[in-house]
């Protein structure tokens, strides 16, 4: 009854399930259904609440109805709702009403690293001691071990200064080009920016392998690749939280 009950709740053509009764035994019919509707009214709220640029970009009409689909092709996998909207950028991509925003699977997945940043866990950045050994012997042997509210999202599209033109004031134009996206929260405060591709591939690379290897493997495409001011912004960034 249980796996019934729960079916019912996102599928509007599904009967109210048998055994479904009111306090004195009927039918609870008109009950289970003003259920039903309030758990697609909160998910579709916790999901514009998650995603507001996007439903900026496509209308409140609009965002709701099409919250309306994915919430019951999706129903939450957790129970908590911080991370409610994992599979929303993938669904995006495959909603052909909202193709004509090309750009908006990849919107949403900036709005979803930026919440998964903002709750990761919190760390110290590297002490002062330990950023010795980054000049000493053999440091290319050396693993450094990075912040894990670091994200990086990577897009064909300008969405870093979309996502700014519609959350803040910054009204400055909107440049027709690729953005590389890095998110991070050191302390306190989200801080997101863009970032060249070479960054980006150093700072993947380093999540597996020794600093020589990134090293090796980021200047292999990218030529004018510059490790010292890499490391720079990484300290300046608070990313470096240890050094193995």
């Amino acid at each position: 009854m249980q796996v019934e009950f729960g079916k019912a709740l996102l599928d509007p053509e599904m009967p109210v399930p048998n055994g479904v009764v009111g306090p004195h035994g009927r039918p609870a019919g008109r009950r289970y259904n003003v259920y039903r509707n309030n758990v697609v009214v909160s998910l579709t709220e916790a999901l514009a609440a998650a995603f507001p640029v996007v439903r900026a970009l496509v209308g409140e009409e609009f965002f709701t109805a099409m919250a309306g689909v994915f919430v019951r092709q999706h129903p939450p996998t957790s129970p908590l709702m911080i991370y409610y909207g994992e599979a929303f950028a993938d669904f995006l991509a495959g909603f052909p009403p909202a193709h004509q925003v090309a750009y908006l699977p990849d919107m949403a997945r900036l709005e979803y690293a930026r919440r998964e940043s903002y709750h990761s866990a919190d760390a110290t950045p590297c002490p002062a001691s330990k950023l010795a050994l980054l000049e000493a012997e053999g440091v290319e042997t050396r693993h450094l071990h990075l912040h894990p509210s670091l994200r990086i999202v990577r897009s064909n599209y300008p969405i870093f200064s979309i996502w700014r033109f519609n959350s803040t004031d910054d009204r400055s134009p909107i440049p027709q080009q690729p953005e590389t996206i890095m998110i991070s929260r050191p302390a306190s405060q989200l801080s997101m920016r863009t970032i060249p591709e070479s960054a980006a591939m150093f700072l993947h690379a380093l999540q597996t392998q020794p600093l020589g290897a990134a090293v090796e493997a980021t200047s292999t495409k990218h030529q004018d690749f510059d490790l010292t001011a890499n490391l720079g912004e990484m300290l300046r960034s608070g990313l470096i939280i240890d050094i193995t």
